[in-house]
């Protein structure tokens, strides 16, 4: 195994992937990124294997850093910073480390509370708990004699587990990225499985670090070229091919987006432009996908961004103006902010049935008789 990166496409199965590359009578770790990952893992392994395999242990993110890198090093992290250590007096808090500036009567002024990264309180509050947000920064910037924390943690990995995978790696930024590929430089096996079009969607870690760089947004060429340059053997075609999406609608997909999705040809969905708009907003088995204030309207609706992770029946996506010409010959992708592309990449991946399509030209000759 290694230490690979398998790049998916929307619908391709990554967590069916990983539950069923694993070897159950291995020690496996799985980290995913929210608990909803977890729940989805779990669920897989029961149906793959009538249940949790014995040696099979599978974390959230936060969970892994904080009681495989942070929890066991307290006594050395402590040192580190010349503060006195006592067993049992941690913990670990999810409200945000002060910032480093504020404003105060309308002036950008710093913040008295913060505290420099040399110091043990820019990772922890007066109560000692640990900020959930600085776990992996703590993990990266202690070292024990020439040895990163990181390091050390890693190679002891290598003593408990046999293979490492990471679910939705593309949902990880900064310091958590930067962990990552740090802890891989030193695990014997690791997999990361994520879809790179399906970054910077989510209401959290939207920006930064690998997907930005000065300020630029990083291509998908660039974001393998850059994988490559950290010695990962990239996958590109192991996870092409949408369980989800019809054949039709990936092939919509590619010729408007220009991203490289095939289809298994599991299901047999259309791209549909309603004759009658109006009966596919009151029709609730079709979700409406709207680019945002889903609560908004009386009919079943979710935002673009929202939708990521789910599977409906049939979907009905509701263009913006800046996508309204989606379906004309002369639309160019190159037109629309990265970001843009990638929620509307999101919509347009949910349905295992039919594609419908409302111009918001079409939509706003109605949307009135649906606000709550």
């Amino acid at each position: 195994m290694a230490k690979r990166v398998i790049l998916a496409v929307a619908g391709a199965g990554k967590t069916y992937h990983i539950c069923h590359e694993i070897q159950p009578d291995k020690r496996n770790l799985i980290v995913a990124f929210t608990h909803a990952n977890i729940k989805n893992i779990q669920s897989e392994l029961i149906k793959a294997y009538g249940e949790i395999p014995e040696m099979t242990r599978i974390m959230t993110f936060d969970a892994f850093v904080y009681h495989m890198l942070i929890r066991p090093y307290e006594s050395s992290i402590f040192d580190f910073f010349g503060e006195d250590y006592k067993y049992g007096e941690t913990s670990i808090t999810l409200k945000k480390p002060p910032k480093q500036r504020i404003k105060v009567n309308g002036r950008d002024v710093p913040n008295r509370k913060y505290k420099k990264k040399e110091f043990l309180q820019h990772y922890m509050d007066e109560r000692k708990q640990y900020y959930c947000e600085t776990l992996s920064e703590l993990a990266m910037y202690v070292k024990q004699g020439r040895k990163s924390l990181a390091r050390i943690a890693a190679e002891k990995l290598n003593l408990f587990f046999d293979n490492v995978f990471i679910d939705e790696f593309q949902d990880f930024r900064e310091y958590d990225y930067e962990l990552i590929v740090r802890l891989s430089k030193y695990l014997t096996n690791i997999v990361l499985v994520g879809d790179y079009h399906q970054h910077s969607v989510s209401g959290q870690n939207n920006s930064g670090k690998p997907f930005k760089k000065a300020g630029t947004e990083i291509s998908y060429e660039d974001f393998v070229e850059e994988l490559q340059g950290k010695k990962f053997d990239v996958d590109e075609t192991t996870l092409i091919r949408s369980r989800r999406c019809s054949e039709e609608i990936c092939s919509f997909i590619y010729d408007k987006l220009g991203i490289q999705i095939q289809s298994v040809g599991i299901n047999s969905g259309r791209v549909v432009r309603p004759s009658n708009i109006r009966e596919i907003l009151d029709d609730n088995s079709i979700v409406k996908l709207v680019y945002e204030n889903a609560s908004r309207y009386s009919f079943r609706a979710v935002n673009w961004s929202y939708s990521k992770g789910d599977t409906y029946e049939s979907a009905c996506v509701i263009l913006n103006g800046p996508t309204k010409n989606l379906l004309e010959s002369s639309f160019s992708v190159s037109t629309l902010k990265p970001v843009t592309v990638n929620k509307l990449y999101v919509a347009l991946t949910r349905t295992k049935g039919d594609l419908y399509i409302v111009t918001p030209d079409e939509f706003e000759n109605m949307k009135d008789k649906y606000y709550k």
